[in-house]
């Protein structure tokens, strides 16, 4: 049996009958390239659990050959930070299990997505979920930036989920976020950024949570402190929106 579980954003997210599950299983593997902790270590969740955690990289988990080789003879479990099915790959994965005819189950977990409403927004007014990502040489897409266009453009807020080069540890920050869709707003002369309400998460679902709400300039300058980082870029706000970001996200309008 394979078991597809998300570990929620900190080890005292993790459900009963995740821990019951994994207890249980013979391997246990974590992705460890979508997201990391918002607080804590993965040696706890290790202590807590009984269990070694094998480290999986993209190409690992793509490939899928270890895995499904085990999860045909015992039970094995595939961890992943936050829900399991927020990531396509993860999706592709099922695809493949059902297409292999190998059983399994999915055991959902605590995301980033849980929190947004923490910021005061209305969680039903957020369109398309976009990925901000580090912008190479010979790799610089920018259709995120056309998705968050086109959720201001009806009124919908976007959720900016920010990159992550895991071999490296590098995760991308807010202000990073910012700067680059900064860029890419002077290169399209638009307005999108420079005109709309921002927010900040850092380290959802954590003791030290912080969130704070303001202009692009007054976020570039704001101290988030460490990752994993978030972004929002508001669309059109009630007036209920704008009361509970005043209480929640430190807004001043």
């Amino acid at each position: 049996m394979f078991f597809l579980i998300g570990i929620g954003l900190k080890k005292n997210n993790l459900t009963l009958e995740a821990q019951k599950k994994i207890k249980k299983c013979k391997k246990v593997f974590l992705e460890s390239y979508t997201s990391i902790y918002s607080e804590g270590k993965i040696s706890e969740l290790e202590k807590e659990t009984g269990k070694k955690i094998i480290f999986l990289e993209r190409k690992q988990v793509e490939e899928k050959t270890e895995i499904f080789s085990s999860a045909k003879k015992e039970d094995i479990a595939l961890l992943v930070y936050g829900n399991p099915l927020s990531a396509t790959t993860h999706l592709s994965l099922i695809s493949e299990l059902k297409e292999k005819k190998i059983p399994f189950k999915i055991i959902p977990g605590i995301s980033v997505f849980n929190f947004i409403s923490f910021t005061g927004l209305q969680e039903y007014k957020f369109g398309k979920t976009v990925s901000v990502v580090f912008q190479r040489e010979n790799y610089a897409p920018e259709s995120f930036f056309s998705s968050i266009e086109k959720n201001k453009l009806i009124g919908l807020h976007t959720l900016c989920l920010l990159d992550i080069e895991a071999k490296e540890k590098k995760y991308m920050k807010i202000n990073e976020a910012l700067n680059i869709l900064e860029s890419i707003e002077r290169k399209k002369e638009k307005r999108i950024i420079s005109e709309s309400v921002l927010i900040g998460i850092a380290r959802a679902g954590s003791d030290k949570m912080k969130i704070k709400a303001g202009t692009l300039n007054e976020l570039k300058k704001f101290d988030f402190g460490k990752q994993p980082h978030s972004l929002i870029v508001c669309g059109k706000l009630s007036e209920d929106e704008k009361e509970f970001l005043r209480i929640f996200s430190d807004w001043e309008e």
